[in-house]
């Protein structure tokens, strides 16, 4: 089925750390040929055989269409994750500091009220205004609200009565890569950026 083929598919490192994003059918090749293996959502790993057996009784019990790959004889289930089974060195890409990624980091949520917005009724700011010194660094621009933007105007938080909802960095490339694919499985979220995708937000 070419919808589930094309399903993402996050693949972890050999440390489980989050690397990058395929598609169904690259995952199940190279779950076959013994690259990587498949973890499910309590963290057990299979291998292309004992994952067989797996997709056989959600098969049976679980029959969602959109969520089996059909072979010849049997319907394999597509990994949400799978782990490399040896380390890649890969170097981790550069991270350009744009609107979107900014936004993407701030997941499209001002951080002086905690409410998530469309783009389009939000702004940059930069937390330690550039006038008196503030750097457009990732450590100093944050996503906000475009009415909360030009309340605070050209004032730190503190001087307009806000309070950051959590402290600016720059972000893991795997979070942006996260946040930006479509669509998103619960089961990455344990991966990828723990410290900004388990932070509660206010309503």
């Amino acid at each position: 089925m070419p919808t589930a083929l094309n399903t993402d598919v996050l693949v972890l490192n050999k440390d489980w750390a989050a690397l990058r994003v395929i598609t169904a059918g690259e995952a199940l090749a190279d779950l076959f040929v013994g690259r990587v293996e498949a973890i499910d959502t309590d963290y057990q790993a299979y291998d292309f055989a004992t994952w067989r057996g797996l997709s056989a009784y959600k098969h049976e019990f679980e029959p969602e269409p959109h969520r089996f790959v059909r072979t010849v004889t049997d319907a394999v289930l597509v990994p949400a994750v799978v782990r490399l089974m040896k380390f890649d060195k890969v170097r981790r890409p550069t991270l350009r500091m744009s609107r979107r990624n900014v936004y993407l980091r701030d997941n499209y949520t001002c951080q002086y009220t905690g409410r998530k917005l469309p783009a389009s009724e939000l702004n940059l700011d930069h937390v330690v205004p550039a006038s008196r010194g503030g750097q457009t660094t990732w450590e100093n621009v944050v996503c906000c609200s475009i009415a909360v933007n030009s309340l605070k105007g050209d004032r730190t938080p503190r001087q307009a009565g806000l309070k950051l909802i959590r402290e600016p960095k720059r972000p893991d490339p795997a979070l942006l890569l996260f946040r930006a694919r479509r669509p998103r499985h619960d089961a990455w979220k344990h991966f990828v950026d723990a410290a900004y995708c388990n932070t509660e937000l206010r309503d």
